[in-house]
């Protein structure tokens, strides 16, 4: 059986890394490290799930959400917005897309997991990685990653 595909649209590649490295167990992942890369890969593919980053070089996670909401409107219910950038004015923002959720970095490797799942639109076995890697432990783990 084929796993679906998820997209991580995210220009820091130790955050890719590690994304990729928690999802390759479930899903097929595609990395686009910017908003055009990422239109591009959207127009040849159909996710299941697509993470997106809001701050990117080029075409921000906001361009991309634009397209997808005048091109793909059905693709948005499958977008979970993974970003640091998480203020006020962002999230008042994000409520003008239908979008499936928003998981602040660093994030509880459980909490993410379900939500990539559940964006998806898949099940899959749980594991109790998160009381390993929480807070400041995924963004040194990513960092270990990125490096080897």
């Amino acid at each position: 059986m084929e796993k679906p595909f998820v997209l991580v649209a995210d220009d820091n590649e130790a955050t890719c890394t590690l994304i990729k490295a928690l999802l390759q167990s479930d899903f097929a992942v595609d990395i686009a490290t910017d908003g055009h890369e990422a239109l591009e890969r959207l127009s040849g593919k159909d996710y299941a799930a697509v993470l997106l980053d809001l701050l990117m070089p080029g075409l921000d996670g906001y361009g991309v959400l634009a397209y997808v909401q005048s091109h793909r409107p059905e693709l948005l219910q499958r977008v979970l917005v993974v970003t640091a950038a998480l203020s006020a004015r962002q999230m008042e923002r994000l409520q003008g897309y239908e979008i499936c959720g928003v998981i602040a970095k660093p994030f509880e490797v459980d909490m993410f997991l379900a939500a990539v799942r559940q964006c998806a639109g898949t099940e899959g076995p749980t594991f109790p990685r998160g009381a390993l890697l929480s807070g400041g432990m995924i963004l040194f783990l990513a960092e270990m990653l990125r490096r080897v």
